[in-house]
């Protein structure tokens, strides 16, 4: 009866049941393997004790305040979409990413061809910017997008088109050898087929541990193929699950004069590209630590801690709860812009325990808000038919 009600109030991909359900899984493979990395601290469990409660609490609570405005079944299969613009961002993807993935192979190439992969991933992290990129750097937003709009329009959209989009994003995945892509498609694909009642709760779970496998491949790949220098699968969970939480034990609050470096490092640089003053900007790829195995990455509370201590774990996630809990309550009222962005939305959240991809990251979510918003919109266009709403 208990579970009953639990699932009454969220099915399993809202904000408060992924934030419970992954925090529960961190803290059970602790039990399990969590000999093979540095004990934890009582600093992980204070955020988490706080985290949870009130990212929960406060996401419920917006949900509910809004009021449940549901669409009729037929309209939430699908979007309806503007013509021009769907069309004019595919053909900037299928124009564009080729000369990405060009520009990439280009700078790799000058290295050692048979450790081409490894320095994908180098070159990747690095700070090089590739000649002329200009427009390139947003082709990965674009692709992403389309995949979102793409994968709730299905089977409205055209079988070639679908293909393309999915092969534009395996490209660019592949060419900095990125994880988070695939990640990202896996996420969004279970979403939207969950949504419409396409997938069970059992397939999701079976889905997100064949992925595992599949990024062991890629850390195989990325270890330049030399199996010495690759982990064994158990290292492997343990680097890419385990490994930020202990890393966090390690972060330090950052006495600066610049208040909110780290969290507020998006708008620090904007205000300072506007000319507005001159600020500090915080990097977003992090020193490594040792756990003992190197990573870089440590879970969502990390800027947050950093700036504000554990005041401003809690506050976040309170921010983190409202605006979640809202934009939860659009994507089942059936907004066509709220459900796509949920979907970049949920991924976030599953990704918790590993990094802080919301606040840190907000150029990404205004990128897909812009397309998305085009795309959707239905004012500014161009069609020779009675229906702009027709499918492209």
């Amino acid at each position: 009866m208990a579970l009953f009600v639990v699932f009454k109030i969220g099915d399993a991909f809202s904000p408060w049941m992924l934030t419970t359900g992954v925090w529960a899984v961190i803290l059970v493979m602790f039990l399990i393997s969590g000999h093979l990395l540095y004990p934890l601290g009582s600093r992980f469990y204070t955020c988490v004790a706080l985290w949870v409660p009130i990212l929960c609490a406060t996401s419920i609570i917006t949900y509910y305040a809004f009021p449940d405005c549901p669409q009729p079944e037929s309209q939430r299969q699908s979007l309806p979409v503007n013509r021009l613009f769907f069309n004019g961002f595919f053909l900037i993807s299928v124009v564009f990413t080729p000369l990405y993935v060009y520009g990439i192979y280009r700078v790799v190439s000058m290295f050692d061809a048979a450790d081409m992969l490894y320095n994908l991933r180098i070159l990747a992290n690095s700070d090089y910017h590739l000649p002329g990129e200009g427009i390139l750097k947003y082709v990965n937003a674009v692709n992403q997008a389309l995949f979102i709009i793409a994968m709730w329009r299905y089977p409205k959209i055209g079988r070639w088109q679908l293909a393309c989009i999915i092969l534009a994003n395996i490209l660019c995945a592949v060419a900095i050898m990125e994880k988070g892509a695939l990640f990202f498609m896996l996420v969004v694909t279970l979403f939207v087929l969950y949504e419409k009642g396409r997938v069970r709760l059992r397939s999701i779970v079976f889905s997100v541990l064949g992925v595992f496998f599949l990024f062991y491949g890629f850390n195989f790949l990325r270890s330049g193929g030399n199996i010495d220098n690759a982990r064994s699968l158990t290292d492997f969970l343990s680097v890419y699950i385990l490994s930020p939480s202990v890393a966090f034990e390690q972060v330090q609050e950052k006495l600066t004069d610049q208040y909110g470096s780290r969290t507020l490092a998006f708008f620090y640089a904007v205000l300072s590209k506007l000319g507005i003053g001159h600020y500090g900007v915080e990097q977003k790829v992090q020193e490594f630590v040792q756990v003992p195995i190197l990573t870089n990455v440590y879970t969502v509370f990390q800027p947050f801690f950093q700036d504000f201590g554990y005041r401003g774990v809690a506050f976040f996630a309170s921010v983190y709860g409202v605006f979640t809990g809202w934009l939860y309550r659009q994507c089942r009222n059936g907004g066509a812009i709220s459900r796509c962005l949920y979907a970049y939305v949920a991924m976030t959240l599953m990704l918790q325990f590993y990094q802080e991809n919301l606040i840190l990251s907000l150029s990404v979510l205004i990128q897909y808000i812009v397309i998305i918003g085009l795309t959707l919109q239905q004012t500014i266009g161009f069609t020779l038919s009675n229906h702009p709403e027709e499918t492209p």
